[in-house]
């Protein structure tokens, strides 16, 4: 029996997402994991990124003549995905679906590269729900393919999340974002209070999100298990090892032969 799964919290919060996040640089984002891809040897022309979110990461890619789906939960992130690549006149088919079981979706199976970025990872709650997620990563990609996400470490929830609040105005909404850390269940619980103007009135609302943090041991072994080979992890957005104070690590993996 599978685990219960989050419902979809990114209704409301897609409306405001872009302006939330206006400050990652999604460009450096975008070299950083094609250099990732390239110290390995891994020939990238077609790309499945999981958790697309509002389609930032996607929209870079596929302007730079990458063949790029993409795949969210979410039909509110999706459908401000694709307001923003058609009016950027760049082509990319966006489809609604879970990280953990997308096979039904006839993707295909023979992706050069799977890209999980942004924490998005770590919002699967389980154990098992990774070994899907990866499982059906392995099925997508064609021999020798690679895959890179990164996670979420507890050094960054506890030094940058636990117990902080957050709160912007904008002209047509604001939110309040409080969050909490169980060092025990190893989950982050944010809280998103959410006021959307809608004709001349504010509606209010509130969605959870919850981010679980995975030992790296965990993860490697699987990935191992589920047939991928772990080329190396890395530091922030650098190609540095990980080091102790480090608040993202990025994952590049291969699929194994006979996987």
């Amino acid at each position: 029996m599978k685990a219960k799964k989050q419902a979809d919290v990114y209704s409301a919060f897609a409306e405001i997402y872009d302006l939330v996040m206006r400050d990652v640089d999604y460009d450096s984002w975008a070299r950083h994991v094609l250099d990732l891809a390239a110290r390995y040897g891994i020939q990238v022309h077609k790309i499945l990124e999981l958790a697309c979110g509002t389609g930032s990461m996607a929209l870079r890619l596929a302007a730079q003549g990458y063949r790029v789906t993409g795949l969210d939960r979410s039909e509110e992130m999706l459908r401000r995905a694709r307001e923003k690549t058609t009016a950027a006149n760049v082509e990319v088919p966006f489809c609604q679906g879970d990280m953990e079981e997308f096979s039904d979706l006839a993707l295909g199976r023979d992706f050069d590269l799977v890209l999980c970025l942004y924490d998005s990872l770590n919002h699967l709650l389980t154990e098992e729900g990774i070994r899907r997620c990866f499982q059906e990563v392995n099925r997508h990609l064609r021999p020798a393919g690679g895959f890179i996400f990164d996670v979420t470490t507890e050094y960054n929830l506890l030094h940058n999340f636990s117990g902080f609040t957050f709160a912007e105005n904008f002209e047509e909404a604001s939110y309040i974002w409080e969050n909490e850390y169980n060092l025990a269940q190893k989950i982050c619980s944010s809280k998103v209070t959410i006021f959307l103007q809608r004709h001349g009135r504010f509606q209010k609302h509130i969605e959870v999100h919850a981010q679980r943090v995975y030992a790296t041991r965990l993860l490697m072994d699987l990935l191992q298990e589920t047939g991928f080979e772990v080329l190396g992890t890395f530091h922030n957005l650098t190609l540095n090892p990980v080091k102790d104070e480090c608040e993202r690590i990025h994952f590049v993996c291969r699929k194994l032969s006979g996987s």
